[in-house]
Formats: structure tokens, sequence, C-alpha cells
């Protein structure tokens, strides 16, 4: 079935975008701003994190558990998550509450209160967050490489804070942080499913959104970006029974030219189960259950991540076999089966995901506040079917950003770690 795009720029400062799919029981909405941890300032580190949990516990017209029943009442979904470029502010609904549903979620972003008292509750409830991340090896490992692989970029920052930061921020610091980024320019609301565009339209130019948004910034200053020069290996002595290793180097950004076939070369690695990782680490040998690659596309460059893990006493083998495969993406080049897999698998991710009104909410949200542009599924499709086996071989042989590496686990960093770092070359 065919669905329709139409983008509508009548409301000042308000990019809306929808796609309408009538075959739908339910409608997805989302409020992008174009802001995230990368855009806070020396004393807002953690900001855009906090704020995303302050603004749903209370509105000038609604208290927190107002609006959870409004939304529970519609049998629907009300959330947000907060990326390094920008945060979304979402719901899902049955199509019939509609309405209703975007009232309440326009109320949340537009008119949520930061209240000191609310504040307090949730600096609790975001120190256990970051507690409960510290005893994730995977998710610490990721933000240790990630954080190495960026250098001093605003990117390498921690989307949560730090438990430094999250104790310094207060009521004040959030409510200056949302009035900077809540401005013309740098919102789009993106909505998907059993949705008509029109009233959407109508919906939010009569709410309160419009009228919250800041003027246009003038100019935006040059950020200093200075990523990892060379190979760094970073970690933590944790008291775990498992290891955890993230591998990480930079790659194209989302609209460099390369981008399609670093995609491509990040499933052969590691992005299906007939990838060489799964094939190789899982399958073959059993060393390790957790084991991955995946890449992130940012606006200035992008992180691709290998993830490992294993029990302590697997550790020195899981390194070896780490270093002999994301090595042998060079000294054995992917061969055209290879790659033709590597394409089935990323373009059928984007297929499974046509079929959610979430999904598609996000994608064109995404679209069109990080390109100014929709871009159809089928070149987004024809894109990645395009790439070749010459092209993967090229992208590969010629990316020189350096590794970095970090380890989590009893003993970690120890010399083997290292041992990767130079198996590897660069």
């Amino acid at each position: 079935m065919e669905t329709s795009i139409r983008v509508d720029q009548s409301i000042p400062g308000i990019r809306v975008v929808t796609e309408r799919m009538p075959w739908c029981h339910s409608a997805a909405v989302g409020i992008w701003v174009g802001s995230g941890s990368a855009d806070e300032g020396p004393d807002e580190h953690g900001a855009a994190h906090f704020l995303e949990h302050v603004l749903f516990k209370r509105t000038a017209s609604a208290s927190g558990r107002e609006l959870s029943e409004r939304i529970d009442l519609l049998g629907g979904d009300l959330n947000a998550y907060t990326g390094r470029e920008h945060t979304c502010y979402h719901v899902h609904v049955p199509a019939e509450g509609l309405s209703d549903a975007v009232a309440v979620l326009s109320d949340v972003v537009a008119g949520g209160l930061c209240h000191p008292d609310d504040v307090e509750i949730e600096r609790d409830v975001i120190l256990d967050e970051l507690a409960g991340r510290s005893d994730d090896p995977e998710d610490l490992a990721c933000e240790l490489a990630t954080t190495a692989v960026l250098g001093t970029d605003p990117l390498a920052r921690p989307i949560i804070g730090t438990e430094e930061s999250v104790e310094h921020l207060d009521a004040d610091t959030l409510t200056s942080f949302r009035q900077r980024i809540l401005r013309e320019g740098n919102v789009v609301v993106s909505a998907a499913g059993n949705i008509d565009h029109d009233r959407l339209v109508r919906w939010i130019s009569q709410g309160p959104l419009p009228g919250m948004l800041g003027p246009r910034e003038s100019s935006v200053s040059a950020t200093a970006r200075v990523w990892a020069p060379e190979s760094v290996v970073v970690g933590e002595d944790e008291d775990s029974e498992q290891v955890l290793f993230a591998l990480a180097r930079r790659t194209p950004a989302r609209v460099h030219s390369d981008r399609a076939a670093a995609q491509v070369a990040t499933a052969v690695l590691g992005g299906g189960l007939s990838s060489r990782l799964f094939q190789r680490i899982r399958e073959d040998l059993g060393l390790a259950y957790t084991v991955y690659a995946s890449m992130d596309q940012f606006r200035h460059t992008g992180v691709l991540s290998v993830v490992a893990g294993c029990p302590a006493d697997r550790a020195a083998g899981l390194l070896d076999e780490l270093a002999t495969v994301v090595s042998g993406m060079t000294s054995s080049a992917p061969c055209p089966d290879e790659v033709n897999r590597a394409i089935g698998h990323l373009t059928g991710s984007i297929r499974l995901g046509l079929d959610d009104p979430l999904s598609r909410m996000t994608r064109i949200g995404r679209h069109l506040l990080d390109r100014d542009t929709i871009i159809p599924v089928a070149d987004s499709m024809k894109r990645l079917r395009d790439v070749s086996r010459d092209d993967v071989v090229d992208y590969w042989a010629e990316e020189s950003a350096p590794w970095c590496l970090a380890a989590v686990g009893p003993g970690m960093p120890h010399g083997g770690a290292a041992g990767l770092i130079n198996a590897l070359g660069r």
C-alpha cells in the first residue's frame, strides 16, 4: 500500500511532516528538538536528558499523574529520548485518540515546568540510572570507547551526564537551557499512521508550542573538534564475572559520499547472523554470547563500534580472535556474497520498520531535522544496493582513523588489550 508524505511550513519556526498510513489503527507523533547533549554548555552537562525527565512531572495545567491518566485512558504510550544531536518527545495512540494525545504532548514540551521539587526527585532517579549504567559493563565500555574516539568533540560527552554534573544541575539551569533550545527553526513535528495532515497542522498551530519558541539563531559559532589523533586504550577494573571490550574508530558523517559503503562494511563485519564476527566468535568458537558491530553517524563524523563480552578467563582468546576478524577485513577482503548478504540485512531492516507508525514517524522526523528533506525509502534502499564489493574493499582499505579500545572487567585493561590495538596496525 502506498503512503503519502506531506511537509508544512506555515507555522512560524515549526516544520510539520506527516506520512499517512490509512490502513493503520494507530498513529505516532513526535516533537523533535534539534539539540541534544552535544549542544550543552560547560555548566549544562546532562541538561538535555535531565530536562526530558522533568518536563513530564507537571505542566502549568496538569500534574504528571493527570497527564499519565489521560494517555492511559487513550490506550497509548507517552515517552521521550535524548540523543547527542537531538531530543524527541513522542506519543503513540489508537488513531481515534490522536487529538487528545497531541494536546498532552504539546503541553509537556511547551508547558512543562522545571519545578525545584521535581528537579530534586528526578535527580535521584537519574543518579540511580547512572549507577545502573556503571553496573552494566557493555554500556560502560561503549561509552568509554566513544569518548576516547571523539576526543574533545562535544559529541564525546555522555548523554546522561556524570554524577558530578547531575548533582550540580538546578531548576534555573534547566529552564535557561530549555529557553535556548526551543527556538524557531529548531523544532520539527512528525507524525505517521492513520492521521489527517491538515488537522495535525491546525492542532499544532492552535496549541501552546508556537508561542514558546524563541527567535531563530542569527549565527552559529564554530566548535573546535579535536578527535583522537592516535590509538588509545582505556578501561575500568571492575569486580565482575564478565569482561566487555568495545573497539571503536571514526567513520564518515551521515552525508558523506562513503557512508553507504561504511554501513555495508559494518554489516559484513558484525551486523547480522552471517556476519564475520558472529560466525567466528559466537558460532565457531563459542567464545562470547555478545558480539556485534554497529555504526552511528552524526553531522560531522561517525563512530564504528565492535563490541564483545565473555567470561574473564576467555578474555585473552577473545582479544586474539577480535584482532584476527577485524584485521581480516583487509587481509581477506569480503567476497560478493558477503556484501550481498549485508545489503540484504540492511535493506530488510528498513523494510521491517515500514509497518510501524512509530518507526516511520522517527524516520521522517529525523530526516527533516537532520537533512532538511525526506529521502524516499526507495532511494535509501537503492543507495545501499548500489554498493559494490569494490566499494566496501576500498572504503575499508582507505579508512585511516585510529582504533581506540575500552576494556571493562577484572584486571582491565591489561597487556592483551594493547596487543589488540597493535595487531590492527593503527
